[in-house]
């Protein structure tokens, strides 16, 4: 008896742990809301990003809070989604049909009856539109379908407490949602078939970037022979223009090399020997000396000597 009521404890305990490891897969966020409150806000939101104004745009460029930071970069966002998936048609309902709804009909609405004919509208829109939510710790995050020409697009939408909920209707005096826009993306949702044609464009392009590259690579490893005579004949030829070069400078040294003198005398060498007549002797040595004597002999017999007079040699006198 004693063993069934401590197996039945033991049980019992066991089952409570398991229970207490269990959850719903969601944490509570810290702030109050209701799905058709914040898909409602985030519809709204979306509307005004798809048609921000210059002004509105200008405001959240000088301001520096979080906040409009956040919305200026979620605009960002939808207009960088507006050239990759053409022009906005309106939301993606649950069915899969395209819904849309103008949200200047409830503003612009005359009289009462037009008025709630326009929430009617709107509240058979929000019902039908295709969006989820879920928890993120602390955030709640906020997914819609949007419809393009070209594709359809994913808006996300991140909120998280808003701060100043708590006092805004009373210093402020205006209401205010509990939550506000953390962060703010638009990216293109993608069939099946698109992502694997676009899966198979990019593998082609990267085979075929890759097989460009080795044919590249083959041919010019291909014309390595043709490149080396080609290099071989360059090297001859600005061996010999070197060469060239180097006889042109020694000639061109040597001559800088040689005195103003040896120049003049070279010079006047050449037009002698060029100019300068060749001087012809009217008369020889013997001849000469013949004439010499016979002056001496004539003086000396004109002085009363004979004329027996031998010259046996003629020297140069010194003075």
């Amino acid at each position: 008896m004693k063993m069934k009521k401590i197996v039945l404890l033991f049980s019992m305990i066991a089952v409570l742990f398991s229970m207490t490891g269990c959850s719903d897969g969601q944490e509570k966020v810290s702030f109050e809301y209701t799905e058709t409150d914040i898909i409602s806000s985030t519809l709204y939101q979306a509307y005004q990003f798809q048609n921000p104004t210059d002004a509105y745009r200008a405001y959240l460029a000088d301001s520096e809070e979080e906040l409009a930071k956040a919305t200026l970069t979620g605009i960002s966002n939808f207009d960088t989604i507006a050239e990759e998936c053409g022009e906005f048609e309106g939301y993606r309902s649950k069915d899969g049909d395209s819904i849309e709804f103008d949200f200047n009909s409830i503003t612009n609405a005359q009289d009462e009856e037009s008025y709630y004919a326009a929430v009617a509208a709107y509240t058979s829109f929000l019902s039908n539109v295709d969006a989820t939510v879920s928890e993120d710790g602390d955030n709640v995050v906020v997914e819609i379908k949007a419809v393009y020409s070209k594709c359809d697009a994913i808006y996300t939408f991140r909120y998280e407490e808003n701060s100043a909920y708590a006092y805004s209707e009373e210093l402020l005096g205006q209401s205010a949602n509990p939550y506000q826009i953390q962060e703010v993306t638009a990216s293109p949702d993608y069939s099946f078939g698109e992502k694997m044609a676009k899966a198979g464009m990019n593998t082609l392009m990267g085979m075929g970037t890759v097989f460009a590259v080795l044919l590249f690579i083959a041919f010019i490893i291909g014309q390595f022979e043709r490149i080396d005579k080609a290099l071989v004949a360059f090297s001859n030829w600005c061996a010999k223009i070197g060469t060239k070069i180097r006889t042109c400078w020694a000639n061109r040294k040597n001559k800088s090399d040689e005195t103003p003198d040896e120049v003049v005398q070279e010079s006047v060498v050449n037009s002698a020997s060029v100019d300068a007549p060749v001087a012809v002797n009217p008369m020889d040595d013997s001849q000469l000396v013949a004439v010499i004597t016979a002056a001496v002999v004539a003086a000396s017999t004109a002085a009363g000597g004979t004329d027996k007079l031998i010259v046996r040699s003629i020297k140069k006198a010194k003075r």
